[in-house]
């Protein structure tokens, strides 16, 4: 049994489902989907000088997050377990927990990335839902879906990327990359790039963050904030005595590859990366993510083959 919803119909099911949820349409924004889990800036506690008391933001509505197409769910799927080992984050999935994520794919789907329902397009005009989990199960209703045996469905091949299909070596990519250190690519790229941090910001994995004290103006409150940080940025490697391990864009740079194709790949047998064309698309640079790693791997290649 298939339960499939119009096309037209898409947008007065969200409206039902406010009765019960925040419902967020990230269709067409810029920033993925990881801001409502990861706040760029997020209070973890607050200490009240005059109760001497300390307490922690509780989050008690439940939230839905619509419109992720495949290569955000994957990220969603990868960031859940990013965020559960080697250690849990406890203010990830206290929001986690309260969530519910619908895709919409306007491609067929071969294997559901994540999430807990799917609207797969299956028509020009409809979608079916790809239930996965029983909270995605409960927000389906007769009222907004036909159930049928045998619906009509056609194929939306998803667009060839090689990229993407680069990204499926993961071990080769880890291997290539951490050869590059010597390589001159990370001279040019260290010209080139900024240094703004952009493409950590906008990428649905990138989760580095900084922790900050801030005082209210009275002085009767103190709250611990957590906020976006990113690898690409002058201070982050910056510790206690003014030493910075990665002074340099081009150290930088190279470190933000490291960590999400070699260190990624050891931790968690899969590059940190699904192809969203995010960083491309926002680098005031210019820079293309698959064409410095092509580049890489195409000489690494040669390398191996001359040994």
């Amino acid at each position: 049994m298939e339960f499939v919803i119009e096309k037209k119909k898409i947008d007065k099911w969200l409206d039902d489902l406010k009765k019960d949820f925040k419902v967020i349409d990230i269709r067409g924004k810029a920033l993925p989907a990881k801001q409502y889990f990861l706040p760029p800036k997020q209070k973890t506690f607050v200490f009240n000088k005059k109760t001497k008391k300390l307490s922690c933001p509780e989050y008690k509505k439940e939230f839905l997050v619509f419109g992720l197409g495949l290569a955000d769910l994957e990220a969603m799927t990868q960031l859940d377990e990013i965020m559960e080992k080697p250690y849990s984050d406890f203010f990830y999935w206290q929001k986690r927990n309260k969530s519910l994520i619908i895709g919409l794919v306007d491609e067929s789907i071969e294997v559901a990335p994540g999430g807990d329902v799917i609207l797969e397009k299956i028509t020009d005009q409809q979608y079916r839902a790809l239930i996965l989990t029983d909270k995605g199960k409960a927000i389906i209703k007769d009222e907004f879906f036909d159930k049928k045996d045998k619906p009509s469905i056609k194929n939306y091949p998803q667009p060839d990327n090689p990229f993407k299909r680069m990204l499926l070596d993961s071990e080769l990519l880890a291997e290539a990359v951490k050869w590059s250190l010597n390589h001159k690519i990370w001279d040019k790229l260290g010209e080139q790039c900024l240094g703004c941090g952009i493409c950590t910001y906008v990428c649905p994995l990138c989760h580095c963050f900084s922790i900050e004290d801030q005082v209210s103006l009275d002085n009767k409150e103190c709250s611990r904030c957590r906020q976006w940080d990113a690898c690409t940025l002058p201070e982050f490697s910056k510790v206690a005595g003014g030493h910075n391990f990665h002074k340099t864009i081009k150290q930088r740079y190279y470190n933000w590859f490291y960590h999400k194709f070699v260190r990624a790949y050891h931790e968690y047998g899969k590059s940190q990366c699904v192809a969203c064309g995010r960083c491309r698309e926002n680098c005031p640079a210019g820079i293309k993510i698959s064409e410095v790693l092509k580049e890489i791997v195409d000489d690494y290649k040669k390398h191996l083959s001359a040994i």
